[in-house]
């Protein structure tokens, strides 16, 4: 049997990644028809007098404007002109129809006609050919009449075949440009655009400022956006206000708790002076008083008559000195307040404490000022305020105070929404739920607040905007400002996180502004974008409210302001990248020759031998397995039937063991099978070293898979195994005296027989054929699950909210870090939320009241102490004394002043002085006191007899109570909380346990259900790619319908129909069919390629679905999409352009790199790719050797031998095999005896039956 085999089998298939091979690009190269040289035209001029930031298309199109297209007004027209002829022919050439030999000498006299001897194109043929090219590039340009813009480039067809017969087609050099047929190829020729005209120069168009140079893109606000934004501005507008409140409340109360110490300090040194200068003073006078004192009391005796002490007594009131009296300025007073508190806070105290009209005084403060008229009264304008009359003391003051500052806390908790996070339970697996809150990247809200002060500004900005994702943290933000009041200034922020996709500054301009404020805002992100927003000048009289777009900056430059050299508008393409060609290959295999193996088995019969051998094969069920792993056998058989495992088998197996190396970020999606193995092995290599490499790759495939087969075959061969069935094999091996016909007696003796049994092994032959080429992109995505992830919604019934730690709350009205930094009203509303039951606590404020204490001091000057104690867990905060002394010496004695010194609980000394006998009831205060536990009181009599003391104070709760009391509660919230997390953990397993009981039930479908989910991702970036842009509506996202109207119903659905939706069905048709989305390739990188603040994001992310999980936490995706045949042309021009063609042929844009793609798709199919190799495979079939092989075959051919014709084109050809190594022997054939058997008479009987 020798000849062609034509039993052959695909072994596998494979996919040979490579750059195009160059092909021949000059006029010789007749599968592509060029614009002459010398052809030019108004676009020509209009491109080369382009300004430097315009782009070559902009200006056609305004070229295009003023083109006179006389002649080519219509199909009709140029059927009807010089071109007529032609044109039916063109028609001819696109249908690949066969031109005759008078259309043939047609185009050839017409070309004749437009070239001199020199075959260079006349005046006449330039004229010719320009009126064509600009006609048709004018049709490109304005996308006009689809059926001119072909019957042009169908005139350039005909007149192409022309140029190709004017041509000397048997040169060596066309022959090897075009191929044998040459005049094939033309007519199969595609039209080039002129490179200068259609692709853009990214060249550097001159030195400008990078404010200009930057790429900017803002886009006006929805009317439902803008009020989205509007709303949720004032939804937090209450608890901003209540926290700038709260904010200039504490300040204020810290100014006046100064201005107190400042004010008892100040009046304690005011008595010490004015005590001093008292004594100085009158130090002469109270000097004589004390000597003529002393000498009436030196005359005194116990015999002395009254009449005459009294006598004394009265000469001695000449001597007498007036009592010391001292006076100091009220606690409360305005010229103090106005002078030493701030204007913010003198605002807030006179509001607080006095009523009028506050808009008016506001007004008429900017033309009239402030005028103090006493220590409780203002004049503002024609308003006259005055202070309320209950205001005594900074005490008094701050209590009101605190109790506003409590209350603006509680407003501001009521109106601050908590953030708590939800999950979801996805395939096993506790996914957070992002916010279903629409948001509209770059559009922000500014709102001002300004409250009516008349001593200053009082108001603040809030400026908040939306982003896309996490990646938008905010770098550096810098507010440029100029107000009435501050003039122009500077406020910087930086690090600030997106929360819930969006950027809110912290609260700026903080009583900066009045009444007009200029605000420009600049903001550089942390992926080094920048945006910015210039409001102008605002008059802020009442609040404003404002939305709008931020002009989005995407070049980022490092010194924005130094000139940089700016590239104009070239398509870039960003993150697409033209790999080249994928070769679609596959190995053929098919059976070359059969030939001899090793030695399997060698029967011995001696001479005169008469040997029986037989096989007792019976089916026997059991099966015994040892821990040696060893089989026993009883077979014994002449021959050994055929089960060997197909090579093809092992090839898969082989190809799925390369696969699953990197299995973990790979993945070939395609409903049918599909293997692709090239993708590792062939970048940037073109023809024929990728066909080396791909037949390297095939070789190493199937050897490798040859070696499992040795393997196993090798296994096979001494595998014992237990195979007992009822099936009765004999042989009789007879050599008693049978010998062949001779003459010779020596020759005629019985002999030796001895018969060897080889096996048999098989060459293939393996030969890999081109089936198709495809051109491919790849896509770069960063964070391809992002898309993904914000689209998670799931229904509430599903969800679970996590407890929010209130130490690290995200609203900052909310968070309490610690016990001391937490308020009373946080503490409270925390336990409301979390039910915890509070502790009692004491009554804020309380009175302590302590009775009169009388002591009797018998004229001692020195320092006394009383012990005071004040009530556990309280401080006095204000204390009133009240008090009385009488003098020591009574009677005649009574002009001598008595003076009662005490303390007014502050360092400082408070005098009661008098000549009168008894000072009965006196008050001091109220003082301001900040005293805790026990107090020593201490006080000086001068000329006393006695005293006492009276107290009250108004007490408050100390600060070691609250801390205490603090701390015990937080710490219960805390404990709360955690017992909440570890229920909300519990409650979060036993959802992921159901879950993945449900998964085991459904694995397969969710795994069909994850791919598509990935697949649809990925397409969705990648088509954002094509287009350039995310975000414009007009490209991805166009709103085609009232859908999402609040008032849409079934009855008042509509689709808009206009020439939006034509462009739009247009893009949407084009992306769909022009790539092979099914077989798109996709490979996932880890998570550190993804943005640095999502990397914990990402790393944590689970999934029960491996490949699911390698998307979820990929940082990276690379994504290889090839072009489905037949859209290369329009898929390039859209590339280049970015215009989408509508229909016919399309022209190729004189890129050499696509030019080469182009010519290889002509390339057929189905041809060889390099050489073939030889492979041998063992069987597991037997033959006797120098015996018959039991089939009627050729005699010289007994088995299989297929003959290459072209033995040159094999890889290994010492592996080939021209002649046979069997040979058929027909004396030592196995032939039929009619001798009698001597086999035993009990077997024949077995057998006969």
């Amino acid at each position: 049997m020798s000849g062609k085999n034509n039993a052959s089998q695909t072994l596998f298939r494979f996919v040979s990644l490579r750059n195009p091979q160059l092909t021949e690009t000059k006029e010789r190269n007749l599968g592509f028809i060029h614009r002459p040289k010398g052809v030019t035209g108004a676009f020509d001029t209009a491109v080369a007098g382009k300004s430097s930031r315009a782009s070559k298309l902009s200006e056609m199109t305004n070229a295009a404007r003023t083109f006179s297209n006389s002649g080519f007004e219509t199909e009709k027209k140029i059927e009807e002109g010089e071109f007529g002829k032609l044109l039916i022919i063109g028609r001819k050439i696109s249908k690949r129809e066969e031109l005759n030999a008078n259309e043939l000498s047609y185009v050839k006299d017409y070309y004749s006609h437009l070239i001199d001897n020199y075959k260079e194109l006349t005046a006449d043929g330039i004229k010719i050919f320009s009126t064509l090219w600009n006609n048709y590039i004018f049709q490109i340009v304005t996308q006009g009449d689809f059926y001119v813009k072909e019957a042009i480039s169908h005139v350039l067809m005909a007149i192409h075949i022309g140029f190709a017969q004017s041509m000397n087609l048997a040169d060596p050099e066309i022959i090897k440009a075009n191929g044998g047929k040459p005049l094939e190829k033309a007519l199969d020729g595609k039209i080039v655009l002129p490179k200068f005209l259609f692709s853009e120069d990214a060249v550097t168009a001159g030195s400008v400022s990078s404010r200009a140079a930057s790429g900017t893109s803002a886009n006006a606000l929805s009317a439902r956006t803008s009020q989205r934004l509007e709303s949720e501005t004032q939804a937090l507008l209450s608890a901003n206000k209540a926290l700038h409140q709260k904010e200039a409340l504490e300040k204020l109360n810290a100014e006046l708790e100064k201005l107190q110490k400042k004010y008892y300090k100040s009046s304690y040194q005011a008595y010490q002076n004015e005590y001093a200068r008292y004594q100085e003073e009158n130090r002469e006078a109270l000097e004589m008083y004390e000597r003529k004192l002393a000498e009436i009391e030196s005359k005194i005796t116990e015999d002395t008559p009254e009449e005459e002490k009294n006598r004394m007594y009265e000469e001695l009131k000449r001597y007498e000195v007036a009592p010391f009296q001292f006076s100091y300025k009220n606690e409360i007073n305005l010229p103090d307040l106005k002078d030493k508190l701030s204007p913010e806070s003198f605002d807030i105290f006179i509001k607080l404490f006095a009523e009028f009209d506050h808009q008016k005084a506001s007004e008429e403060a900017i033309k009239d000022g402030i005028r103090i008229l006493s220590d409780n009264t203002l004049r503002i304008g024609s308003q006259n305020i005055t202070l309320d009359d209950e205001l005594e003391s900074y005490s008094d003051a701050l209590n009101i105070v605190g109790s506003h500052i409590s209350s603006s806390m509680q407003t501001a908790l009521e109106n601050s929404p908590l953030q708590q996070q939800q999950y979801v339970n996805l395939a096993g697996a506790s996914v957070p739920v992002v916010q279903s809150t629409a948001r509209t990247p770059m559009a922000y809200s500014f709102y001002s607040h300004n409250t009516y002060g008349f001593s200053g500004a009082g108001g603040f900005v809030n400026f908040s905007f939306e982003v896309a994702d996490s990646s938008w943290s905010v770098a550096s933000a810098k507010i440029i400002a100029a107000s009435d009041t501050a003039g122009s200034f500077e406020e910087n922020f930086s690090n600030i996180p997106v929360i819930n996709d969006k950027i809110t500054l912290p609260t700026c301009l903080i009583n900066k502004f009045r009444a007009s404020l200029a605000f420009r805002i600049e903001i550089i992100f942390d992926n080094g974008s920048k945006a910015s927003a210039d409001l102008g000048q605002l008059y802020p009289k009442e609040d404003i409210s404002l939305t709008g777009m931020l002009t989005l900056k995407r070049g980022v430059v490092e010194n924005p302001e130094e000139p940089e050299n700016v590239k104009i508008q070239k398509r870039r393409n960003f993150g697409i990248k033209r790999l080249g060609v994928a070769d679609y290959l596959k190995v053929v295999q098919s059976v070359h020759a059969y030939v001899p193996g090793e030695v399997s088995n060698i029967e011995n019969v001696m001479a005169s031998e008469l040997r029986h051998k037989s096989s007792v094969a019976r089916d026997y069920s059991e099966i015994t397995d040892t821990t040696s792993k060893s089989q026993e056998t009883e077979k014994i058989s002449d021959t050994t039937k055929t089960s060997r495992t197909d090579m093809q088998t092992e090839v898969a197996k082989e190809l799925e063991k390369q696969q699953s190396i990197t299995a973990y970020a790979h993945f070939s999606y395609n409903p049918g099978y599909r293997l692709d193995i090239g993708a590792d092995y062939a970048n940037n290599t073109a023809q024929h070293d990728s066909t080396r490499q791909a037949v390297a790759k095939s070789q190493e495939i199937t050897e490798r898979a040859l070696e499992r087969v040795l393997t196993k075959v090798s296994e096979e061969r001494v595998q014992k195994i237990i195979k007992e069935y009822t099936e009765t094999n004999v042989h009789e091996f007879d050599n008693r005296g049978k010998v062949t016909e001779t003459d010779d007696a020596d020759a005629a003796q019985p002999k030796h027989i001895t018969g060897v049994y080889r096996w048999i092994d098989k060459k293939m032959k393996n030969q890999i054929y081109n089936y198709g080429v495809r051109t491919m992109f790849e896509f770069m995505v960063p964070e391809p699950s992002r898309l993904h992830r914000l689209a998670v919604a799931v229904s509430k019934a599903q969800v679970l909210t996590a407890p929010v730690d209130p130490r690290t709350a995200p609203e900052r009205a909310w968070t309490m870090p610690n016990p001391k930094s937490a308020t009373i009203e946080q503490i409270q509303h925390w336990a409301q939320i979390y039910g915890v039951q509070l502790t009692d606590m004491l009554p804020m404020k309380k009175d302590q009241n302590i009775g009169r204490q009388d002591i009797k001091i018998d004229g001692d000057d020195g320092i006394r102490a009383l012990g005071i104690d004040i009530i556990d867990n309280y401080t006095a905060k204000s204390a009133t004394i009240t008090y009385g002394h009488n003098r020591q010496k009574h009677g005649f004695l009574g002009n001598k002043t008595q003076a009662l010194n005490f303390s007014n609980f502050n360092g400082g000394m408070l005098r009661s002085a008098s000549t009168d006998t008894y000072v009965s009831i006196r008050t001091a205060g109220p003082i301001g006191t900040n005293i805790t536990g026990h107090y020593d009181y201490a006080f000086r009599g001068e000329n006393l007899n006695g005293c006492y003391f009276a107290f009250n104070f108004k007490c408050e709760l100390s600060e070691a109570y609250i801390l205490n009391w603090k701390t015990e509660n937080f710490n219960a919230i805390i404990k709360a909380y955690e017992d909440a997390y570890q229920k909300f953990l519990e409650e979060q397993k036993r959802l992921d346990e159901e879950q993945k009981a449900k998964e085991a039930e459904a694995k397969e479908r969710q795994g069909n259900f994850y791919r598509y989910m990935e697949h649809d991702t990925l397409k969705h970036n990648c088509i954002a790619y094509l287009l350039q842009d995310y975000l414009n509506p007009n490209t991805l996202g166009y709103e085609s319908t009232n859908a999402l109207k609040d008032n849409t119903r079934m009855d008042n659905f509509e689709v808009y129909l206009n020439d939006n939706l034509d462009q739009y069905a247009a893009l949407a048709k084009f992306m769909e069919q022009a790539f092979e989305w099914e077989i798109m390739d996709y490979t996932f990188y880890p998570y550190y390629w993804a943005n640095r603040k999502s990397w914990q994001e990402f790393y944590l992310t689970e999934s029960m679905d491996p490949l699911f999980r390698s998307f979820l936490q990929a940082g990276m995706a690379r994504i290889i999409v090839t072009v489905k045949p037949g859209f290369e042309a329009a898929v390039q021009f859209f590339m280049e352009t970015g215009i989408i063609w509508n229909g016919g042929a399309v022209p190729v844009i004189g890129d050499p790199m696509y030019m080469s793609i182009v010519d290889e798709m002509r390339q057929p199919t189905g041809v060889p790719q390099g050489k073939y190799w030889i492979t041998r495979v063992p069987t597991t079939l037997t033959i006797l050797q120098d015996s018959s092989t039991g089939l009627p075959v050729d005699p010289l051919h007994p088995l299989p031998l297929f003959r290459e014709d072209y033995p040159e084109n094999c890889e290994n050809r010492e592996e080939l095999v021209f002649e046979t190594s069997f040979r058929l022997d027909t004396e030592a054939q196995l032939t039929h005896s009619d001798g009698a058997t001597t086999l035993p008479k009990e077997l024949t009987t077995i057998f006969n039956k």
